[in-house]
Order: structure tokens, then sequence, then C-alpha cells
């Protein structure tokens, strides 16, 4: 009974998605439908209900017991290969991915690369709490591990894919999703899955900005 429940929310999120326009956009207007729709439609709803109608709440497994060693090396190694995937992404198999994020060529910078900063980690805050906490781990609980991980890196790659990541993006996010759900699984803390998000959304932005103002460096302003 509760896997027919948890495909009704399932496709609410669908539905919602359906109707929310995903991308690169950050006007005020779009942000109002974003926090409505992704905020609300796919993060609090879900969370309600999974609460008060499945009986069944949400993990919220922030953190689970002392970071081992290996948890530690794979920020920086993250980070590392992260850098690496992404440059050449930006750079040699989709050189104009950058224009899946409008910034103005003249004018004042300052603003539009704030919008952008504050966008790229609502989204990745957004995405390990949608895709890893809400329908990976809504899956997991009628399926095996591998199969929920497969299943929720669809939903993970389809809303990137959606989003921006064009060309070889499917290929880059589909992987992305698989790790981050592995290593939730093996660390049982959303936050360490939500700091390596928003560690590899710092080069995001980073080669974003730097393909539309070349040496501009790491900051937003």
């Amino acid at each position: 009974r509760n896997w027919a429940k948890s495909c009704v929310l399932l496709a609410w999120s669908i539905v919602v998605l359906w109707f929310t326009a995903i991308d690169g956009d950050t006007s005020n207007a779009h942000i109002v439908e974003l926090v409505l729709g992704l905020g609300v439609g796919i993060l609090v709803i879900p969370a309600l209900a999974a609460k008060y109608w499945l009986k069944e709440p949400l993990d919220y497994s922030w953190v689970h017991g002392r970071w081992t060693l290996k948890m530690w090396l794979w920020l920086p190694g993250g980070f590392v290969l992260a850098f690496i995937i992404l440059w050449l992404y930006f750079n040699i198999f989709t050189p104009e991915l950058h224009h899946s994020w409008p910034l103005p060529l003249e004018g004042d910078r300052s603003e539009a690369m704030w919008r952008l900063f504050w966008g790229c980690n609502f989204v990745g805050i957004w995405d390990e709490l949608a895709w890893i906490n809400f329908a990976f781990v809504l899956i997991a609980r009628h399926f095996k591990f591998w199969e929920a991980n497969i299943a929720q890196a669809v939903f993970f790659t389809v809303f990137l894919y959606d989003m921006a990541f064009v060309g070889i993006g499917p290929i880059v996010i589909y992987a992305f999703a698989l790790i981050q759900g592995y290593t939730y699984q093996k660390t049982q803390s959303l936050l360490y899955i939500l700091i390596l998000h928003l560690m590899i959304d710092t080069i995001l932005f980073y080669m974003i900005v730097n393909r539309w103002y070349p040496g501009i460096g790491w900051h937003p302003f």
C-alpha cells in the first residue's frame, strides 16, 4: 500500500516539474516560481505527506557518527576530480554550455553574478534534498540499493539536463548522481553530500563566469 502512495508522491514531483520553468534565468519572477515550485511543491509538501500520509517520515539524516579518514580524503579528491571533469566539459566537449546561464556583457555585472552564485547553491542544496533525501530514500524503502540509486539518478539527470546541462551533460550528471547516492548510502550523512555538492557548485560557478568573463577568478563581485 505504501508503495502505491510513494508512487503518487513521485508522480506529484514530476507534475510539479512539468509546470515549472526550469532554466538558468535568475530574474525575480523566476526565483519566486522556483521557490514555490521546487521549494514548496517538491520539498515541503512531499515531506509533510510522507510524515502524515505515509506515516514514514523522510530521513533527514544530517550526521551519522564521526567522519572517517576516507570521507575527509574524498572531499579534496572529489573537488580535484570535479574540476578536471567540468573544465573539460565547459572548454572541450561543450564550449557553448555557459550560455545556459546568461550573464550581461556590458554594464554592472555584480548583481547578475551574485544571483548566479546563490542560484547555483540553492539548486545544489535542493538537488540533494529532492533526489537523495526524497526520491532515493522513498524508493530504497521498497527496492534494493542499486535499483533505488539507478532510479534517483534518472530523476537527478533529467532535471539538470532540462535546466542547463546539455551536450554530454547527461553522462556527467548521471555519474555524479550515482556517486552521491552511493556516498549517502555509505555515510548516511546528508550534511556530507551537501558539502560535496556545494564544493562542486563553486567550481560550476567559476567555470560559468570565466567562460563569460575570462580571467575573472572565483569571486562573484
